[in-house]
């Protein structure tokens, strides 16, 4: 539901005020900022997977490894950190895109956080 919240926020906002053939003229541009809207979903619903051993696909590289193991940092700093915990969970429930915990002021308070890794 949050996603066609998004998604009709999005179009409306590149409706409002236009004429019928400006609309027409605006439908592939309308249609990609609509499908923007499921990105962060998708980051957030498949970013995890390839932790796990029986999940099909290629292994993370590198990167993918240090963003796993940075996450992991974050969801252990939620659980005692007020401010993670509230970034965390507005990326959590859409209301603010991914990149919000990458911010100097969540990064240094999940960093601090011994990893639950070992």
């Amino acid at each position: 539901m949050t996603i066609a919240a998004l998604q009709a926020q999005e179009i409306a906002g590149r409706l409002t005020g236009r004429e019928p053939a400006d609309i027409t003229a605006r439908t592939q541009g309308i249609q990609q900022a609509v499908a923007k809207c499921l990105k962060p979903a998708w980051l957030i619903a498949t970013g995890e997977d390839s932790r796990y051993p029986d999940t099909d696909g290629p292994r993370p590289g590198r990167l993918g490894r240090m963003q796993q193991d940075y996450l992991a940092r974050v969801l252990a700093a939620a659980n005692t950190d007020p401010v993670v915990a509230e970034a965390f969970f507005a990326v959590l429930s859409l209301n603010r895109p991914p990149q919000t915990l990458l911010t100097p002021r969540i990064a240094t308070r999940a960093l601090r956080t011994p990893s639950p890794r070992g």
